[in-house]
């Protein structure tokens, strides 16, 4: 069995914790309980940006251990299998509970295309985290990018290959540091944290539909 580094876990379980309050704070947007701008609002535009690039960073401090030498198929494609039908379950359930602006290439999806596009990248970690962090510069400072392809309507989660490729690159490159080895947080209080990045899937795939289904019946007992 494959160890486990505890601080791996706890960057998932930090963007799963930043993911629900993200998520609670938009549902109540969507029963009208709050007036957040989640476009222009500075804070609530790059938080959903920071979660992005934590699970992507974990992403590129894990693959490196699941593949050594030669790349594990056997490991990689019970895994990425998951990933995929997971996100094609979120582009249809978001078709049909938000019409207007589904979800159509959003965070799962880019980590399926990018498990596949980064695994040549693992052989030279440090050469991919610098071009990683060029195309990661590159946009925010200057929006430039490789472009990617959208669709007519504006998507909830719009997630395209780059630059956010970038971030598995970066996770490369602190892997062959070692990284992952460090573990700052001793403390009991982290463990929930580890426990719920050993299980991100399911929580990313369960946690807004409970978030959801709550709003919806608080709303429905006290209407405004």
């Amino acid at each position: 069995m494959r160890k486990r580094f505890p601080l791996i876990d706890q960057i998932r379980g930090f963007a799963i914790v930043l993911m629900i309050i993200f998520h609670f704070f938009y549902d109540l947007k969507v029963f009208g309980y709050n007036n957040i701008n989640f476009n222009k609002d500075f804070f609530w535009f790059q938080l959903p940006r920071v979660i992005v690039f934590l699970f992507l960073l974990a992403m590129g401090l894990s693959l490196p251990l699941v593949h050594g030498k030669v790349i594990n198929w056997k490991k990689f494609w019970p895994r990425w299998v998951k990933i995929a039908l997971g996100a094609l379950v979120i582009s249809i359930y978001t078709y049909f509970m938000f019409r207007h602006n589904w979800v159509y290439f959003g965070t799962l999806h880019c980590i399926a295309l990018a498990s596949l596009v980064s695994l040549p990248f693992i052989r030279i970690p440090r050469v991919s985290a610098f071009v990683g962090l060029i195309m990661l510069l590159l946009h925010y400072f200057f929006e430039i990018t490789i472009p990617w392809f959208t669709l007519a309507h504006p998507s909830m989660d719009y997630i395209p290959l780059f630059p956010w490729i970038g971030c598995i690159f970066l996770g490369f490159g602190l892997w062959s540091f070692k990284f992952h080895e460090l573990n700052p947080f001793k403390s009991p209080i982290f463990k929930p944290l580890e426990k719920m990045g050993q299980h991100s899937l399911a929580i990313y795939m369960i946690h807004q539909p409970i978030l959801y289904g709550l709003v919806f019946l608080f709303s429905l007992i006290f209407k405004k």
